[in-house]
């Protein structure tokens, strides 16, 4: 950022109202902004090997361990300099301050004037313990518990709320597990399909893959997003109206692919013979909008709410979360939560040096300016992880991807990367050729879970109401796995020089001094899981505030959806122009190229007409 660019922003208008004050957030955040763009840039030609001779205290300090999780951050172009440097920006843009103002519940959401209180969800109620203790101050003496202490979002009593909801769905769950929630026709329900899309799906959807060793024997999870018929006609070949629950869940209940979808499952369920007033039996809604959920015909027995107060790539903790605890069941949810709260834990009370959510968020920053135009690139080894890239995705593209900063002056700095991935070791059959000689680099997060000879049985499957298949060369393979892990991660760093006289050399050489961070788990468990995603969230808001940017508002997705909504009559009948759409006005409004685009697909429907 230019001196310049920062002598404008002087004497802009104040934070909005219920955001902490940062420290001198102009000339003190330029002038530690600008400490690390000059450390950043003077480590572009450091060998990240050598780093390991310089500093002897290397893994010591680049090393974490929180909630059960192991960070290895040392494979980085930062030396002790630049991290310390770093440091110094997470003290002047605030990050402490910000960070409490969200667990207190302050209106961190300053565009939509709403707290965010994601980890209000996750806090103890009773069923899971917080073993950590009370946080202090730096005096010892006790203060309240942000992270347990009385919360209220206007009169609402967000923990009493949290409570009520989590109680009604481990009734829900325990009936349905049960069999004694049946459908309309008196069959237990076999099939549960999530009607939602982004963080309504995403979340839940990841959840249940990463856990589907703890599955029901009986009930069989699935998710409709994709407005494209043929993924609901695809799911439904396999489906049995009479044993079918749909859980439609979307926070504003106007979501338009996901009321399209829940029509689509209704009109498929009265087609399976199902009496209307049956329904009730097959459909149960997950919404921040209950009277909407009523107006669809739920009754306030079959609708799980959740505040406002929770971003929808942030509410895999509420009642979004009910096909997870329903293929898992209640206990192993409240560890899926109890995880994201040692996390939390973790998050309020270590400092900076020593909380891996701002470190992991610190070496996000370094590393796009060190290699800038850099993608970041989310590689679990582990199978049943296979949905983590896109959730990383969406929570850190969604939550970041803006150019202006809270206070609506465009930024001078590049953020949110774009985020992508697939499991290994599929990916370094494909990808990591790139990764490894490719022209751009391209830091890599290595997400790890230790396996044993029990998960690769459990990673089998069960057949229904029997015991794990037997396999015999789990273990071996788990082992193969983890070797191929630690060694891309060694490969990436150390590279390869080409052997004297080899004619291919160029072709083998392998540069090396590649980026990578790994985060070992000790098993994939539901705590686990959700100290793992709750790391990911905290780095996503830690992002956020050092580039002072709003991580809770996503402006940008709504345009799209107008221009949507103004061209699907357009598209109607054939294409042709009607009333609605304001007849060959509304196409006239359209760019040139949208326009042929209409007209490309009016000729194609009018040559399938003609046989």
């Amino acid at each position: 950022m230019t001196e310049q660019t920062f002598k404008r922003r002087q004497g802009r208008a104040p934070g909005n109202p219920g955001q902490p004050t940062s420290p001198d957030p102009d000339s003190a955040w330029q002038a530690a902004w600008a400490a690390v763009e000059r450390q950043a840039a003077a480590c572009r030609a450091l060998r990240i090997d050598g780093l390991f001779d310089s500093e002897p205290e290397r893994l010591d300090r680049f090393c974490v361990e929180a909630a059960g999780l192991w960070l290895d951050l040392s494979r980085n172009r930062l030396p002790a300099s630049g991290l310390d440097a770093l440091l110094a920006l997470v003290d002047v843009a605030g990050v402490p301050q910000w960070r409490d103002a969200m667990f207190a519940g302050h209106a961190i959401n300053g565009t939509e004037g709403r707290p965010a209180l994601h980890v209000a969800l996750r806090s103890p109620d009773g069923r899971h313990r917080d073993t950590v203790g009370p946080a202090v101050d730096a005096a010892m003496q006790p203060r309240p518990d942000p992270l347990t202490a009385p919360l209220k979002v206007g009169d609402e009593d967000i923990r009493a709320a949290v409570r009520n909801t989590l109680a009604r769905m481990r009734a829900f769950a325990d009936a349905v597990r049960d069999g004694a929630w049946r459908g309309a026709t008196g069959r237990p329900i076999t099939d549960i399909v999530n009607v939602g899309i982004g963080g309504s799906h995403l979340g839940p959807e990841l959840a249940c893959g990463a856990l589907t060793g703890l599955s029901h024997p009986r009930l069989r999870t699935h998710f409709l997003s994709n407005v494209d018929p043929d993924a609901w006609q695809h799911l439904a070949r396999d489906l049995d109206p009479a044993t079918t629950l749909a859980i439609v869940a979307s926070k504003s209940w106007r979501t338009q692919e996901t009321a399209m979808n829940a029509l689509a499952v209704r009109e498929w369920l009265l087609a399976g013979g199902l009496p209307e007033e049956g329904l009730h039996r097959h459909f149960v809604g997950v919404t921040a909008n209950v009277a909407g959920a009523r107006a669809f015909g739920l009754t306030d027995d079959t609708i799980f709410p959740f505040g406002d107060w929770v971003g929808g790539r942030y509410s895999l903790w509420s009642a979004i979360g009910l096909p997870v605890m329903l293929q898992i069941g209640p206990e192993a949810f409240d560890a899926l939560l109890a995880g994201a709260h040692a996390m939390d834990r973790h998050f309020a009370d270590a400092p900076p040096a020593r909380n891996a959510p701002i470190l992991l968020a610190l070496v996000s920053l370094w590393n796009g300016l060190v290699h800038p135009g850099c993608t970041e690139v989310i590689a679990p080894y582990s199978d049943a992880l296979a949905r983590l890239p896109a959730w990383v995705q969406q929570l850190q593209m969604e939550s970041n991807g803006k150019r202006v900063d809270r206070h609506g002056n465009p930024v001078a700095y590049d953020t949110a990367p774009a985020c992508w991935g697939e499991p290994g070791t599929d990916a370094q059959h494909s990808f990591f050729q790139a990764l490894h000689q490719g022209t751009r680099i391209h830091p890599i997060d290595f997400v790890v879970p230790v396996p044993d000879a029990g998960l690769g049985q459990a990673a089998s499957g069960r057949p229904e109401g029997g015991a794990p298949f037997a396999d015999s060369g789990a273990l071996s393979r788990a082992t193969t796995l983890l070797a191929n892990a630690i060694a891309q991660a060694e490969a990436l760093m150390r590279g390869r020089e080409p052997a004297p006289g080899d004619p291919l050399g160029a072709h083998r050489a392998c540069p090396g001094n590649r980026p990578s961070n790994t985060i070992l788990l000790d098993a994939l468990t539901p705590a686990s899981l959700g100290a793992l995603l709750a790391l990911y969230e905290h780095k996503t808001v830690t992002l956020g505030w050092l580039w002072r940017i709003d991580s809770f508002d996503q402006w940008g997705v709504e345009l799209g959806k107008t221009l949507a909504a103004r061209i699907e009559p357009l598209l109607a009948n054939d294409g042709a122009p009607d009333a609605a759409s304001k007849g060959e006005a509304g196409v006239a409004a359209l760019s040139p190229p949208s326009r042929a685009l209409l007209d490309r697909i009016r000729a194609i429907r009018a040559r399938r007409r003609q046989g």
